[in-house]
């Protein structure tokens, strides 16, 4: 029946401060950036090898929540960490041992839009 998740939405508030973030600094590929609306662009990124893309959409309020609002997957959490440390990113949480998942680690980060965004490996 379904087949995958076409997009799932990430709120920000100044697009292109996100745009900057994700692709200059997280380093996710840049899919889609078109006009959408007086004020507002329909801006897409995409992890390589994943269907599902990210798109921004207006956060409705200032105060961003306190979970999670993108889980990015890779090998090494601890490898990602280093290398995002390295690009200036700020971590809320360093890499741990995952208490859902013996065998998994994570780290959390807020992005440019001050979303939570955790870097897992499972």
């Amino acid at each position: 029946m379904f087949k995958h998740v076409k997009f799932a939405g990430l709120p920000v508030s100044d697009q292109d401060r996100a745009v900057a973030f994700y692709r200059d600094v997280i380093g996710l590929t840049l899919a889609a950036d078109q006009q959408y609306g007086s004020g507002w662009r329909w801006i897409e990124f995409e992890v390589p090898g994943s269907p599902t893309k990210i798109l921004f959409e207006k956060r409705a309020n200032e105060a961003p929540g306190e979970q999670p609002s993108l889980i990015l997957v890779v090998a090494d959490v601890d490898a990602a960490f280093r290398e995002l440390s390295g690009r200036s990113v700020v971590f809320d949480q360093e890499p741990i041992d995952a208490p859902w998942s013996p065998k998994e680690r994570y780290a959390l980060l807020r992005d440019s839009e001050g979303n939570l965004v955790m870097i897992g490996s499972g």
